[in-house]
């Protein structure tokens, strides 16, 4: 039986950043993935790294995301010089457009609780957001710029990730099936799979919307997937400046041209497929902010599950059954918070404790 340090349940960004940060700090770690790394939600994602727009309250999980913000050009650039690739990580920011009054109002107060926290939050007439963004021809009321939040192209991350995860010395086992925890006088002692066991004593479940197995894992979680319908569009390059963003909808440009526009949020299970409810739903989101898209060629669509939980924040942290740690449930913000969760997780693991305060990320504050 090959034996490790730690096994990783679960090859998305959060179990690859988790794996290459314990092997760079000398853990023997194997990640057991089910398809292949990064084909799930991570490469399914479109990449914008929202720590404020998407906050819409101060708390524990603002400042996880700012943790996040603050590592992540330190984070690409390492894993840039680990597989030689480029990442497509930008600081352009992110325009958020309103068309109501209920909005703006949201917004505003949004704006004032993060300025007062020493963020900057910008506040465009339509005129000044379409300066900005020409592009921008649709009904707006006002933007609010953010202008130091980015985005990065996912794909190339997860495929600079997996090969830094495999050049740190992590045993990448994929197409492989976990049927559950090897435990013994309740502790975890390996790891059940379709190829056979694997023995260690520390075992992370960063399995993602597959969070609890089919019931083949000693502790139940509150995640569920909730569906992401993407669609991609080839557009002249610079058509948008910078990730554009409503209410209704999203659409970030990679450096090549393609325009990525989305998403629905859909709890129907795990049901992985484009419908026509669906992508009409993001199409009327974008065309009320730009008739840009109107000749454009369409060039690809895809659905993909992100972890869904109850108060929608991630759960990280240690459980009951010694060695047994989780990391999932980040919903929308997996690849923002991948680096400090690597952190965090592996701070607790290795040390005993963690540099950010992980109690109200804990499992146990969804026991009843």
């Amino acid at each position: 039986m090959a034996a490790f340090d730690v096994i990783v349940l679960g090859g998305g960004i959060i179990g690859a950043a988790l794996a290459e940060e314990l092997s760079r700090r000398g853990q023997r770690v194997a990640v057991v993935e089910q398809g292949r790394v990064g084909a799930e939600a991570s490469s399914a994602a479109a990449g914008i790294l929202a720590a404020q727009v998407d906050v819409s309250r101060p708390g524990p999980f603002f400042e996880l995301c700012q943790a996040a913000r603050r590592m992540y050009p330190a984070w690409v650039a390492r894993l840039e010089r680990s597989a030689g690739r480029s990442v497509g990580f930008h600081a352009d920011g992110i325009l958020f457009l309103v068309d109501t009054p209920r909005g703006e109002a949201a917004m505003e107060r949004q704006a004032r609780w993060q300025r007062s926290r020493g963020l900057r939050v910008e506040r465009w007439s339509p005129a000044d957001a379409r300066k900005q963004e020409p592009a921008v021809d649709g009904r707006v009321r006002c933007g609010f710029f953010f202008p130091t939040e980015a985005q990065v192209d996912n794909v190339a991350l997860m495929a600079a990730l997996a090969l830094a995860c495999r050049r740190a010395g992590v045993r990448v086992l994929e197409r492989t099936v976990v049927r559950g925890l090897l435990i013994r006088g309740g502790r975890v002692r390996g790891v059940k799979t379709d190829r056979g066991p694997l023995a260690a004593p520390v075992a992370v479940n960063c399995l993602g919307s597959w969070a609890n197995l089919g019931g083949a894992l000693p502790l139940r979680l509150p995640v569920e997937p909730a569906r992401g319908q993407m669609l991609v569009f080839q557009a002249p390059k610079r058509l948008l400046r910078r990730a554009v963003m409503s209410p209704h909808a999203y659409m970030v440009q990679r450096r090549d041209g393609r325009l990525l526009v989305g998403s629905t949020v859909e709890r129907v299970g795990f049901q992985k497929a484009l419908t026509l409810e669906g992508m009409s739903g993001i199409l009327n989101g974008v065309r009320s902010m730009t008739s840009a898209l109107d000749g454009l060629p369409f060039v690809d669509a895809w659905a993909g599950f992100r972890p869904w939980t109850p108060d929608q924040q991630p759960i990280l942290g240690g459980t009951r059954v010694a060695g047994l740690y989780v990391a999932t449930g980040h919903f929308r913000h997996g690849i923002l918070l991948a680096p400090v969760t690597a952190t965090v997780l592996a701070d607790l693991m290795l040390q005993g404790r963690s540099s950010f305060p992980l109690a109200p990320f804990s499992p146990s504050r969804f026991r009843s």
